[in-house]
């Protein structure tokens, strides 16, 4: 895979990937043996020729393919590349056909550089004041930087607001969530703190129960609309707040 970065001059960030057709094939083949349990008009389960497969149902091959490897070479190049993403890195210009090199340009918004606070200095002293809300406003306070609009928008989007402008009270809101949760996540970089999987389908299923669905229904919904990933920053920002607290406990 080889790959290269560019500024667009937009706000955005971009990086092109290609690669060539033998780094996609093994996935290629293994989603053509996955469609083999599919029935097939005039063949028994799981005896379609391949080449029946293939001719019939191309174009969900190559869909599957084209959402696999745009994930998969996505993630390895953000890494290869060391670039920290703020927030999804959307793809486009995507090409992906049965035996040609594979393309795509993903365009991003690269991470705010910004410093970490003394965070020995985050004591929570208003006694009539929830303790962690002190300790993010504090955050708030001594880390600023900017939010780009169209992550903002999307924050909103997924709050149901719409016609939030800039300078508003929902506008703000949503932008300082949006910079707590970064600044809390670049602590629990520092600080080694991690959310595992434990964590994260215990939160589902009690989810589930409030909600009067199954755990593995609501993870199905969640992953379909990008909502895991919001659900493990969600711990994560928890598991932090709760580190600083009882770190500045502590020192008290």
């Amino acid at each position: 895979m080889k790959w290269e970065q560019h500024n667009n001059g937009d706000g955005y960030h971009c990086l092109s990937i290609e690669a060539d057709w033998s780094e996609l094939a093994a996935d290629y083949d293994d989603i053509v043996a996955s469609y083999a349990k599919v029935p097939v008009s005039g063949f028994r389960p799981g005896k379609v020729p391949r080449s029946v497969i293939e001719q019939r149902l191309q174009k969900e091959i190559i869909d599957d393919l084209t959402h696999r490897t745009v994930r998969r070479f996505g993630r390895e190049a953000v890494r290869e590349a060391g670039i920290e993403v703020l927030g999804p890195a959307e793809a486009e210009v995507i090409e992906c056909a049965k035996g040609r090199a594979f393309r795509a340009a993903f365009r991003y918004h690269p991470m705010p550089k910004f410093t970490l606070p003394d965070l020995d200095s985050l004591k929570a002293d208003a006694e009539d004041a929830d303790p962690l809300d002190q300790i993010s406003l504090r955050l708030l306070e001594l880390v600023r930087f900017d939010i780009p609009d169209a992550l903002v928008q999307e924050e909103l989007a997924l709050d149901g607001i719409d016609g939030a402008v800039p300078g508003s009270a929902e506008w703000e809101a949503a932008s300082d969530r949006i910079r707590l949760m970064l600044i809390l996540k670049q602590i629990a970089k520092q600080e080694g703190i991690e959310v595992d999987e434990p964590d994260v389908n215990r939160r589902i299923a009690d989810k589930a129960k409030e909600f009067g669905t199954t755990p593995n229904a609501l993870q199905a919904e969640l992953a379909r609309g990008g909502g895991m990933q919001r659900l493990r920053d969600m711990l994560l920002a928890e598991s932090t707040l709760d580190y600083l607290l009882e770190r500045n406990r502590h020192d008290v």
